[in-house]
C-alpha cells in the first residue's frame, strides 16, 4: 500500500475533520499521560498492548474536560468506528461501553487518512493470504467470498502477481514471533472492515462526519424499522388528499391576492427607491407607523395569521380588544411570542408570570383552555423550555380566528381604518433617471479654477465676464439635465423626415451631405 504524504493529505475530503480525530489518538497514545496500555488477561490468555473502554472514557472525560459519560463515549465510539483503535475480539464491534471489553490502538500505517487510494490489488492480497492460513482462525466471511471471486474476473490479467505477493508475505508473516503475528493481524483485519465493510455496514469513506456528530447512540435495526414505520403510518393517517385541479386554482388564488405586494408581480407604491429619489417607501414600510397604507391594511383581512405578524396590525387590533373588553387572548399570544425569543436565563421566570397571568386558577387574564393542557404545562414548569406553551397557543389562535379577528374585520373600527389609509401616488421617474441630480454642473456651481490653461484670461477679467453672463451657463461645462432633455427632444424631431402637400419627400438634412 502507497502511504500518502501529508501535502497530499491535505487536498483529501475531510481532512480537517481527520486531522483532529488524529491529534486526539495520539494524545490518548502519549505514554505517561495518556490511556493506560498493558497486558491484559483474557480467560486463561494474556492481550498484550490493551485498554478497557472504561479507561478511554476516563481519559475523555479528563483530559477533554467532558462532563456528561454519554458524550465521551459516544466520541469514542466515533474514534473506533473511523478505525483509530479497534475490538480485540469481534474486529468490528464499534460500540464502546465502560465495562472490561479489550481494545487496541490501530498503527498509523492502516490509519484511514494514510491509505485513503487503497485499490483492489492490495484488498485482493489481503483476502488471498487469509485463505493460505488457518481456516478455522482466519476463514473468509461470506460477503469476503464473494468478492475474492469477483476480484479474480476483474483481476485476471494480474493475478499471477496477486498470489505472488500473497504468497511471499504470508512466509515473512511466518518468521515473526506469535505475539506481533497476532497484533499485526489484528490490525489489518480491522483496517479492511473499515475500508472494505461488508453489505450491511455503512462506509467511512462514503459518510460525512458532521452527520455522524449528531448521532449520540446507535440504535439497533428494529427500533430503526420500528420508527419508521409509525413515520409512516402517521403520514398515511394526516394526508390531505386532494385534486391537483384544486391545487392549481388554490395556487392562482393565492398569487392573485397576493400579486400587489410582491414587487416583481406588481406595482411598487409608493415609487420604487431603486429607479426614483424618492425614499417614503422605506419609511411607509416600518414595523410600527402612525398612519399605515390601504394596502397595508387591506392585507390584515387576508387571514389572521397576516394581522398577527404585523405590529402595526397586532396594535390596531389591541386597542380594539381593549374597547371590547377582551384582551386576554391577545395578551396571551403576545407573551408566549415574548417567551420564544427571550434568553434562556429567563424562560422559567417569564413562564411562571404566564401561568399565574392567564393559567393559574382564578387568574385576572384567564384563557380558555382545556384541562389536558393545563395540565401538560404545570409538568413542564418546573424545567421548561420555549415550546411550553405550544399547544395552548395553537388553541388561542383557534378562538380568536373564530371570536375577536371576525368582528374586527367587521367592526366600524377597521372601515374607519381603511378609510383614513394613506393612499401615497406613484412618482413617475424621469428620462435620466439613472443619474444623480447633482450630476450635471451649472456656472454656479463649476470652480473658478476650473479649465483654466496658458492662454486663458487672466483671474480679473474672468470674474468680471462671469459676472456679466452670470445667469447663463459657460461654454464648456454641462447643462442642467431639463436642457439636455430639450437637447435630445429637439434634434430627434429635426431627423423626422417632413412631406409637403404635393407628396414630395423633403428632407432635412443638409443638402451637401445628402449629395
Amino acid at each position: 500500500m502507497e502511504i500518502m504524504s501529508n501535502i497530499q493529505r491535505k487536498g483529501l475530503p475531510r481532512s480537517l475533520q481527520f486531522q483532529r480525530m488524529e491529534r486526539i489518538v495520539k494524545a490518548m497514545q502519549h505514554p505517561t499521560a495518556g490511556v493506560p496500555v498493558r497486558s491484559q488477561k483474557l480467560f486463561l490468555t494474556t492481550v498484550p498492548n490493551a485498554f478497557t473502554g472504561g479507561d478511554v472514557t476516563e481519559w475523555i472525560m479528563e483530559k477533554l474536560n467532558v462532563k456528561d459519560a454519554a458524550e465521551a463515549l459516544h466520541l469514542a465510539s466515533l474514534l473506533c468506528y473511523y478505525g483509530y483503535f479497534f475490538h480485540i475480539t469481534t474486529n468490528g464491534a464499534v460500540q464502546i461501553k465502560e465495562d472490561n471489553e479489550l481494545f487496541r490502538f490501530q498503527a498509523p500505517y492502516y490509519w484511514v487518512s494514510t491509505n485513503w487510494t487503497t485499490g483492489n490489488i492490495e484488498y485482493a492480497i489481503y483476502l488471498l493470504k487469509r485463505t493460505l492460513r488457518n481456516r478455522q482462525r482466519h476463514g473468509l466471511e461470506e460477503h469476503e467470498i464473494y468478492a475474492l471471486e469477483d476480484l479474480k474476473k476483474r483481476l485476471l490479467h494480474q493475478w499471477d502477481f496477486v498470489t505472488m505477493q500473497a504468497e511471499a508475505q504470508f512466509r515473512v508473516l511466518k518468521d515473526r514471533k506469535k505475539t506481533d503475528k497476532t497484533i499485526i493481524d489484528s490490525q489489518e483485519r480491522a483496517f479492511w472492515r473499515v475500508m472494505r465493510p461488508s453489505p450491511d455496514e455503512a462506509s467511512v469513506l462514503e459518510m460525512d462526519i458532521r452527520n455522524d456528530l449528531y448521532t449520540h447512540r446507535s440504535m439497533r435495526r428494529e427500533e430503526a424499522l420500528k420508527r419508521r414505520l409509525e413515520y409512516l403510518q402517521q403520514a398515511l393517517t394526516n394526508r390531505v388528499r386532494t385534486k391537483s385541479s384544486q391545487t392549481h386554482q388554490s395556487l392562482c388564488a393565492f398569487f392573485e391576492v397576493f400579486s400587489d405586494y410582491d414587487p416583481f408581480l406588481g406595482h411598487c407604491l409608493p415609487s420604487n427607491p431603486w429607479l426614483t429619489s424618492d425614499t417614503d417607501r422605506w419609511d411607509l414600510t416600518q414595523p410600527l407607523v402612525d398612519n399605515p397604507t390601504q394596502l397595508r391594511v387591506r392585507r390584515w383581512s387576508f387571514n389572521c395569521k397576516e394581522l398577527l405578524s404585523d405590529p402595526t396590525g397586532v396594535r390596531e387590533f389591541m386597542k380594539f380588544c381593549q374597547a371590547d373588553f377582551s384582551t386576554e387572548s391577545l395578551n396571551f399570544y403576545l407573551n408566549v411570542q415574548e417567551i420564544r425569543n427571550c434568553p434562556l436565563s429567563k424562560i422559567k421566570e417569564k413562564a411562571e408570570v404566564v401561568y399565574r397571568e392567564h393559567l393559574a386558577p382564578n387568574a385576572p387574564q384567564e384563557v380558555n383552555i382545556n384541562d389536558t393542557i393545563r395540565t401538560k404545562i404545570i409538568k413542564k414548569l418546573d424545567n421548561p423550555n420555549r415550546e411550553i406553551f405550544l399547544e395552548a397557543e395553537k388553541h388561542i389562535v383557534e378562538l380568536m380566528k373564530k371570536n375577536s379577528y371576525p368582528r374586527f374585520i367587521q367592526s366600524e373600527y377597521y372601515r374607519n381604518l381603511l378609510q383614513n389609509a394613506s393612499n401615497p401616488l406613484p412618482k413617475k421617474a424621469g428620462i435620466f433617471h439613472f443619474v444623480k441630480d447633482n450630476y450635471f454642473r451649472t456656472s454656479e456651481s463649476s470652480s473658478d479654477d476650473e479649465y483654466d490653461s496658458d492662454e486663458s484670461p487672466r483671474k480679473g477679467d474672468h470674474l468680471s465676464i462671469h459676472a456679466q453672463n452670470k445667469s447663463q451657463p459657460l461654454i464648456g461645462t454641462l447643462v442642467s439635465s431639463a436642457a439636455v432633455a430639450t437637447a435630445v427632444v429637439a434634434a430627434t424631431s429635426a431627423s423626422i423626415h417632413a412631406f409637403t402637400t404635393e407628396g414630395k419627400r423633403l428632407s432635412l438634412r443638409n443638402p451637401a451631405v445628402s449629395k
